[in-house]
């Protein structure tokens, strides 16, 4: 299974002047307009960080982030290797990935087709607040001064946010403090997304199924089925009076047939599946089977729900790593079966699962991303400031230089081949 996640980054922190402006200047640039962009920078948030900087638990916050980041960083990269090494043995899968084209790995909603606009800007503007936020808070934690901070904004769209933290400042901050204010971004993204993986898992444990049964995916033409009136999104409930709970019943029941029987069907459609519908259905061969003419899949038995609530190995988590739109049939709370389920929270419960859920993938891709060793996002950064650390002497920085570009060019040039790869295969 071939992995995919939308690469987004975090540069705020290196778009920062070579000289302090002065009061006319930084005045001026309070807001900036470059259409459709439009900048907004305020001091006002210099209160939060400075408030929330002299808490204890944001500098025990802090080294856990910096604990995090190589961890993180090696999962992105894991990622990255295993889509590469899936797509170069199985060329197949480069369909796949044709298919939903280059605008599948830009994290912007319309040019995305997996991100939806709303939950996708909601998401993004909250993955950025997040981000940045926490640069501000640890630097104030560790003393380190904010120069500005504010929002962007997609024509009257809020997308993101952006921190100032003094370039001066951290430079001569000692390699430890430094590193836990790049690593603050990636750290509260992942505990982000932790709390809103546990809320989609919360919610879907809410959910009871509206019907159980066997859900028709295609109606095959010329055959009895579409003859005898049956529809895509029709399910299964009994046939010949025996309930249908799973695709290998409906199997074994044909199994047992031959061409020319009738049988008795009887499936619910409409809003909510609240319409029942029966007919008589006579068989046909089709190499040397007994056939309807449909297909379906296990819809809305408890072991399906089930099977999503419990997140015990790397290939289940990977489920909630891919969009509901790239495979709606592997998430229980896609907006194709949304009304399958019931639950406490009333007709609402999708809109909040699917909330929680952009929450939780744009943070954690964001997080991804933006930890591994690429200069000069946070987790380049922290390599960069990690070899000086090794290579102490004045001499070698040259070579701390030439490693960090190397390490950068090498992880850049997997990340092109992963994207670019299925449209020159």
């Amino acid at each position: 299974m071939t992995v995919k996640f939308i690469y987004a980054c975090d540069c705020t922190m290196d778009a920062l002047p070579d000289k302090e402006p002065d009061a006319k200047e930084e005045e001026h640039r309070r807001v900036e307009f470059n259409f459709p962009m439009l900048i907004v920078r305020t001091k006002l948030f210099g209160i939060v960080f400075d408030k929330l900087g002299k808490s204890r638990s944001s500098r025990y916050a802090s080294w856990v982030s910096l604990a995090i980041v190589p961890v993180v960083a090696a999962v992105g990269l894991f990622l990255i290797l295993s889509s590469l090494f899936a797509l170069l043995w199985n060329p197949a899968l480069g369909e796949i990935a044709r298919q939903g084209g280059l605008g599948q790995y830009l994290l912007i909603p319309g040019l995305n087709p997996y991100l939806p606009i709303i939950y996708g800007l909601f998401a993004i503007f909250v993955a950025m607040v997040v981000h940045e936020g926490a640069h501000g808070i640890a630097a104030r934690s560790l003393g380190l001064p904010v120069k500005s901070s504010g929002l962007l904004f997609f024509m009257i769209l809020p997308i993101g946010a952006f921190v100032d933290v003094d370039e001066e400042a951290l430079k001569k901050a000692n390699a430890k403090v430094s590193s836990r204010v790049f690593a603050a971004g990636v750290g509260t993204n992942v505990v982000v997304a932790a709390v809103c993986l546990i809320a989609v898992l919360v919610v879907c444990s809410s959910l009871t199924p509206i019907v159980n049964g066997v859900y028709i995916s295609e109606v095959t033409e010329g055959l009895p089925a579409e003859a005898a009136g049956l529809l895509p999104n029709d399910v299964f409930v009994t046939v010949d009076g025996v309930p249908i709970n799973r695709m290998t019943d409906l199997n074994t029941t044909l199994a047992n047939k031959t061409a020319g029987d009738l049988v008795q069907v009887t499936v619910v459609r409409g809003a909510m599946w609240q319409e029942t519908f029966s007919t008589i259905v006579t068989l046909t061969e089709d190499e040397n089977r007994t056939v309807m003419g449909v297909r379906g899949f296990n819809l809305a038995n408890e072991e399906r729900l089930d099977n999503y609530l419990t997140i015990d190995s790397a290939r289940k988590l990977s489920l909630y790593m891919v969009p509901p739109a790239v495979s709606p049939y592997l998430v229980p709370f896609s907006n194709d079966f949304a009304g399958f389920y019931s639950s406490p929270l009333g007709p609402r419960w999708a809109a909040v699962a699917n909330t929680f859920f952009w929450l939780w993938f744009i943070n954690v891709n964001l997080a991804i991303f933006n930890a591994l060793p690429i200069y000069p996002l946070d987790g380049g950064r922290m390599f960069n400031i990690a070899l000086k650390s090794v290579i102490r002497a004045e001499k070698n920085q040259k070579l701390v230089f030439r490693i960090t570009v190397a390490v950068t060019l090498a992880i850049l040039l997997v990340l092109l081949l992963t994207i670019f790869l299925p449209f020159i295969m």
